[in-house]
């Protein structure tokens, strides 16, 4: 008789010895074979490591070439699940297998240049990137403290100080007089306010202390977070719409090309617009605004309180249960809404308060994202003339029209680019969010500073 205890105990022994081996097992079939000489400088360009590339072992090299690989295609961390605002998730891939058929391909260093965006928007902020490390690991700038407001005719070594650090990140030109506030370094610091959303009124006031102020190591760690950002979505439609929550504006792209431009009123630092990838289904002319719950209940029903009145003239009454405001031109959606799939409840559309725009900074909303130029926007996607447009709003309906084919939407947040002039251009982190995913990425500036991979020509 067998007994079956016995095999149960050897049964039991035998898979908690192969449960135990087989990491080692698995380690052992997917070990790298030897990098070649070629292969090794490849690896070495990509990542930036020099002549430390044939130095490291086969598993060391392997291990850094696919965390690299990693962090180019976007799979580092989660966005969502640091953010639920945050909600853009790349597509998953195999990088092991592809690394390997890469090798075995002899593609090696197409395949580690081709990991990241495409976008020449991100090769031109990596480029940028590898000038702020340079800077940072050279010590950065001179500080600039807050003081009182700087002008023309002014002098003084407050002056100084201001022109040395404009010198440091490339405005303005060397000058005699250094401590003289002259016309030539007015004009610096307009370039400077111009590129960090600021009032370009070339007066060295608290808000440009404030940017003046900012380390290098700081910037670079605001870089990395918009690269990595940018991996996030790095295979946009060539057809879309594009809205930067950073920058507060929207383009629509045609063939992979801007077609139209506009500023956009973005959500408040209390009300931030998320994250997120979409579609355009349709244009509403003339929309009524069905109002939230939270709007309602926290802003407008204790103000009509206070103010008996109030929501009459506003155009607001209570339909199915619920505040409504009719549709016009003093409309909270002005006259031309466009309609799609959002998971957050914010949208795109008009306004009444075209005032807003003219400012640097737009954050002023409760989410949603107004448009500055929604009619040229409508007609764009509808394929229709301006005067098209117009007869539909003039016409005073509530008219939806289905997209004859859904119209990809992006919603961004950037704080970082590079112009077509080669500066690079800052946005104040008005979410916090730059600072959440630098803490997330775990790697600060003193650190990253030193790794800028080499880029082909």
């Amino acid at each position: 008789m067998i007994d079956t205890r016995q095999v149960n105990r050897r049964a039991l022994a035998g898979g908690l010895v192969a449960l135990i081996a087989a990491p080692f097992t698995a380690r052992a079939q997917t070990s790298p074979m030897v990098f070649t000489a070629a292969e090794r400088r490849a690896i070495g360009a990509a990542l930036g490591l020099g002549m430390e590339v044939f130095s490291l072992d086969d598993a060391t090299l392997s291990a850094r070439t696919l965390a690299f690989a990693r962090t180019e295609a976007g799979l580092r961390l989660s966005p969502i699940r640091i953010d639920s605002a945050w909600a853009l998730t790349p597509p998953p891939r195999d990088l092991p297998a592809e690394f390997s058929a890469a090798r075995a391909g002899g593609r090696l260093a197409e395949w580690l240049q081709g990991l990241g965006p495409r976008a020449p928007g991100y090769r031109a902020l990596q480029e940028a990137r590898g000038r702020y490390a340079l800077l940072a690991a050279a010590g950065g700038w001179p500080t600039v403290a807050q003081g009182p407001s700087l002008r023309v005719g002014d002098t003084g070594p407050d002056v100084a100080a201001v022109r040395a650090r404009l010198a440091a990140e490339g405005y303005g030109e060397p000058a005699q007089a250094l401590a003289v506030y002259d016309e030539p370094m007015a004009g610096a610091v307009r370039a400077f306010q111009g590129l960090h959303g600021l009032d370009a009124d070339g007066v060295v006031g608290p808000a440009t202390r404030e940017a003046l102020g900012v380390s290098a190591a700081a910037r670079l760690d605001q870089i990395d977070a918009n690269l990595e950002r940018w991996r996030w979505t790095r295979s946009p439609a060539a057809d879309r719409v594009t809205v930067d929550t950073g920058f507060q504006e929207a383009v629509l792209f045609r063939g992979g090309s801007p077609a139209l431009r506009m500023r956009a009123i973005v959500g408040s630092p209390q009300h931030p617009t998320p994250m997120f990838r979409s579609a355009l289904r349709a244009v509403v002319f003339n929309p009524p605004w069905n109002v939230p719950d939270s709007i309602a209940n926290n802003e407008l029903l204790p103000a009509a309180a206070r103010r008996p009145g109030l929501l009459e003239s506003m155009g607001i009454r209570r339909v199915d249960g619920r505040l409504q405001q009719r549709p016009g031109p003093n409309n909270s959606l002005g006259q031309v809404k466009f309609d799609l799939d959002s998971p957050f409840g914010v949208y795109l559309h008009d306004t009444p308060g075209k005032g807003l725009f003219a400012r640097p900074q737009r954050a002023f909303s409760h989410g949603c994202m107004r448009l500055e130029k929604p009619r040229e926007l409508a007609a764009a996607l509808l394929g229709w003339s301006s005067a098209e447009v117009d007869a539909a709003i003039a016409g005073r309906a509530t008219r939806r029209l289905s997209l004859r084919r859904p119209v990809a939407v992006d919603v961004l947040h950037r704080t970082v680019r590079v112009e077509a002039d080669g500066r690079v251009a800052f946005r104040p982190d008005i979410y916090g969010w730059d600072r959440k995913l630098t803490a997330a990425l775990g790697e600060p500036a003193a650190t990253s500073a030193a790794r800028t991979p080499e880029r082909s020509a």
